[in-house]
């Protein structure tokens, strides 16, 4: 007897397996806002739009043909058009930004590519969230800037392709790791460098070659991004964010802050609280 097949539900344009707390345009794009009980099973679905999604809070597996994601707090993914994929969440749920990208939008970009990635680095992390500020901040919303952050997501990714980091070598990994596991730990490049094994300039000359930045950016955008999972998901002062993300103070923070997002501590704060409520 012939197994039968399931079709794959597929949804049109800000339509989505879960609650949507909030829907804009900005251009052609459209961004919406998701959220998701602890433990949601979502099955295999996919969507008409090619789309960039941005982890906001929470934590979900995404299965993906044979793969596996594991996508946390400023985590970023893209999907191709249709591409079809299935997701079961933490018990603490999640709630993620979508931007669609219509074919005819993504046409005209030209040489940007829309391939199947995800990643945790920084870099992205700080882009998401910046969409994400663009779509709370309502009549302020800016499809230059939309459309600006989505180019370099797409653009940045396919690089990160073409320099796979799984082609570092094991203490390079360990040591970007150990950044990674800790942000605002108060290490030095010669700490990390011996550690290593190593010259502390074959370290940063390695670390640029392989993950493309110096390593500073990259402590610098885990601390904002982890400064920004705290304004927006905690009532601790910012004085006490600042120095739990690994600044020197509060005033270190908002200067970080403002040069990166173009806002201050408090104003993002109160940004994140006008989110609706589920």
């Amino acid at each position: 007897m012939k197994e039968v097949v399931s079709p794959v539900q597929r949804y049109s344009p800000a339509c989505f397996p879960t609650s949507v707390t909030r829907t804009r345009g900005a251009g052609e794009l459209l961004l919406s806002e998701t959220r998701y009980a602890g433990e949601a099973t979502l099955s295999t679905h996919a969507h008409e739009y090619a789309c960039v999604v941005v982890v906001l809070e929470g934590s979900f597996e995404e299965r993906h043909e044979a793969q596996i994601r594991t996508a946390g707090p400023g985590t970023v993914i893209v999907r191709p058009e249709g591409e079809p994929h299935s997701d079961r969440f933490a018990p603490g749920g999640g709630r993620c930004l979508n931007v669609e990208l219509p074919p005819a939008w993504l046409a005209r970009m030209g040489d940007v590519a829309v391939r199947s990635a995800a990643s945790s680095d920084g870099r992205f992390a700080l882009l998401g969230r910046r969409l994400h500020l663009e779509l709370v901040q309502g009549d302020g919303l800016s499809a230059l800037a939309v459309e600006s952050h989505v180019v370099d997501v797409l653009a940045g990714l396919a690089r990160e392709e073409g320099r796979p980091a799984s082609a570092a070598p094991r203490w390079l990994l360990r040591a970007r790791d150990r950044i990674r596991d800790d942000p605002a730990a108060r290490v030095t490049l010669a700490e990390l460098a011996a550690e290593a094994g190593v010259h502390p300039v074959h370290l940063a000359t390695a670390f640029r070659r392989f993950f493309g930045q110096p390593v500073a950016a990259t402590v610098r955008q885990l601390r904002l991004e982890l400064a920004c999972r705290e304004l927006s998901g905690s009532e601790v002062p910012i004085a006490d964010v600042a120095s739990l993300a690994g600044f020197a103070d509060q005033s270190h923070l908002g200067r970080a802050l403002k040069q990166a997002m173009q806002v201050t501590p408090a104003g993002y704060r109160a940004a994140m609280r006008s989110v609706p409520a589920p």
